[in-house]
């Protein structure tokens, strides 16, 4: 009993009265800031609800199936909704457990308390998710309301919660573990967007191809949506492939359609749903080991262990003076410090060289499978290569956006963080000197992850035009048209987060609200374009190019936007209709382009106006 005894006691301190729990709980559950983020959130799915489903307009006018088909797809928006903002909001809220602690240097005295590894981390990533997970059980009221005209169960709504539940324990223990790795809040948040939409947006293409769907499962529901023909067999490690298979969209196969693949790819492909929340829970639990390796290590660097003591007996180091090669500095110092040192977020680290490296190489992938006629492409199926080269370049223009917003938001919240905004104040720079140094540096720190997707489309243009192909995969304008907009985008995205740079004084705030103006700003504009497709040709053309996402695919592939099914859009070139839509859209581009460049320029304008006035209020 005894034992027992010290057994629970310990468990108990582990977690229900960790220190971090209890102080992070009972003091951030009284923050205004969470009660609006709650606010938010829920009017965030509300909003998604009434415009999905409209249940409470005009329900006395239609039969009960009709309710209940309502139903059924307000669930499944909702339901979307939720997973994407949990994929996103818990890493957000977990980057900063540790780096907030060692940009306040704060972190090596939390080392010097009774508390063990264990507690450290536990507590540091519970402790996070407890807002998080408030978050989700706030809006179950809203999918209970689904449930009054049928066609959403009780079953639905609770495997739709326990895969947002596992997404933001998994998302959340991946930003722990980078910020254990890592110091500094800027890679944290860089590595975690970036990888985060990486993933999502990636598995997603692949599972909607017809290499990604299991030929034994049955196909999917009328009402298909996104989802994809079929079950995918990645849903297992996807959240969204889940979801469809919890709304019915792509039923999962029969135990005895997966029973000779073995255990435990058998149960896995039956029951998908289950599979991803045990297999992320199995991840959560693994990284959270990795991090107890690594908390006291940090600390530690410099000191001699066995391993540096063999290294130095077997290379010892020469003695002398060690001089590094200059490096050239531009006209404007700090264009040059944001865009080509590793003070910047970006800088020349690891993830921006294997961006260009994978970019460039799932490129060249997609190339030679399509014409060697490979997975199911070829001219045979062009419209499944435009649709691969489509996704491609969404994911890295996606990229673009969170790497440039990102490193934007913390250009001044790094100065003011580690107390250097005076020494850069006291120099001879003047505010606009400064604003246009960070924005110019900015931009051309992406320029060459924009230049991946513009090689990528040149090759097909290339290749197609050496080949003598009559039904070619893109157009001769996306060669030019996609890098413009991509600019102009970047720009403006860099600009959004400068302002709030300069507003706040946190670097996790500033990140948190640039970005998710920047995504949201996106996910609207995506959604007007979807919108006004409907609406002709000539429409599209016009309104497409002022939205990023659609731009992109408009570009790349113009006939599957402008007028899907008709009988240009299997590839002709020389259609009048075809021809008109990209000459019109052409034009768009560069009106678009010179509007969001202006928009950029009178943002600047109205940050050195404000500059001085603002750094002066923040450091009094």
């Amino acid at each position: 009993m005894g034992i027992l005894r010290d057994i629970g006691l310990w468990l108990w301190r582990l977690l229900p009265a960790n220190p971090i729990l209890v102080r992070v709980v009972s003091t951030g559950g009284k923050r205004s800031r969470h009660l609006w983020a709650r606010l938010i959130y829920l009017v965030a799915l509300m909003v998604v609800f009434l415009i999905a489903g409209g249940l409470l307009v005009g329900a006395g006018d239609q039969s009960l199936a009709e309710l209940a088909k309502k139903a059924t797809q307000t669930f499944m928006a909702v339901s979307m909704v939720q997973l994407f903002l949990m994929s996103f909001v818990a890493p957000v809220f977990c980057a900063g457990a540790i780096t907030q602690e060692k940009d306040a240097n704060t972190y090596h005295i939390l080392l010097t308390t009774p508390l063990s590894n264990a507690q450290i981390v536990l507590g540091s990533l519970f402790s996070r998710l407890f807002f998080v997970w408030a978050l989700l059980l706030a809006g179950l009221p809203i999918f209970c309301i689904t449930m009054i005209y049928g066609g959403v169960t009780t079953r639905e709504i609770f495997e739709s919660f326990g895969l947002a539940a596992c997404t933001g324990l998994v998302t959340g223990s991946i930003a722990i573990m980078i910020s254990f790795l890592k110091i500094g809040t800027r890679r944290t948040i860089f590595a975690f967007f970036v990888g985060v939409a990486v993933y999502l947006l990636g598995v997603y293409a692949v599972g909607r191809t017809s290499f990604g769907q299991l030929s034994v499962a049955p196909p999917a529901t009328a009402s298909v949506g996104l989802a994809p023909d079929r079950m995918s067999w990645l849903a297992p490690i996807h959240p969204f492939l889940a979801l469809f298979v919890v709304t019915g969209q792509t039923p999962a196969p029969a135990w005895a359609e997966v029973a000779g693949y073995g255990w435990p790819w058998n149960r896995l492909l039956a029951y998908p749903q289950f599979g991803y929340m045990i297999l992320t829970t199995l991840a959560s639990a693994a990284m959270v080991l990795i991090c107890l390796i690594y908390v006291r290590r940090g600390s530690r660097e410099g000191e001699m262990t066995i391993f540096t003591r063999l290294l130095e007996r077997c290379w010892p180091r020469q003695a002398g003076e060690r001089r590094r090669k200059p490096r050239r500095v531009w006209r404007n110092p700090i264009a040059w410090r944001e865009a080509a040192t590793r003070a910047s977020a970006g800088g020349r680290s690891l993830m921006r060289q294997l961006f260009l490296i994978g970019g460039l190489t799932a490129g060249v992938i997609l190339l030679i499978a399509h014409h060697t006629s490979a997975w199911g492409l070829g001219p045979a199926a062009v419209n499944d290569t435009r649709l691969w080269l489509t996704s491609l370049v969404w994911i890295e223009l996606l990229v673009v956006l969170l790497v440039v917003t990102n490193t934007a938001a913390t250009t001044l919240t790094r100065e003011k963080e580690t107390l250097t905004i005076e020494l850069l104040l006291s120099t001879p720079l003047t505010s606009r000197y400064i604003i246009a140094g960070m924005l110019q540096g900015l931009v051309r720190l992406v320029v060459p992850l924009i230049a991946v997707p513009m090689i990528t489309i040149l090759l097909f243009v290339g290749t197609d035009l050496i080949r003598g192909n009559t039904i070619r995969v893109t157009t001769f304008e996306a060669v030019i048209g996609v890098p413009l907009l991509m600019v102009a985008f970047a720009a403006f995205a860099a600009m959004v987060g400068l302002h709030f740079s300069l507003l706040l004084k946190k670097t996790v705030q500033a990140v948190m609200i640039s970005t998710a103006l920047v995504l949201g700003g996106a996910g609207l504009l995506w959604a007007c374009g979807s919108a006004v497709t409907s609406g002709g040709a000539t429409v599209a053309a016009v309104i497409l190019p002022f939205t990023p996402f659609p731009a992109m695919q408009a570009l790349l592939d113009p006939w599957a936007v402008a007028e899907e099914g008709s009988s240009w859009s299997s590839g002709g070139m020389t259609t009048p209709k075809a021809a008109t839509f990209r000459a019109i859209q052409a034009v768009f581009c560069l009106i678009s382009t010179a509007a969001y460049l202006g928009v950029t320029y009178a943002v600047y304008n109205s940050m050195v106006r404000g500059f001085d006035m603002t750094v002066r209020r923040q450091s009094a």
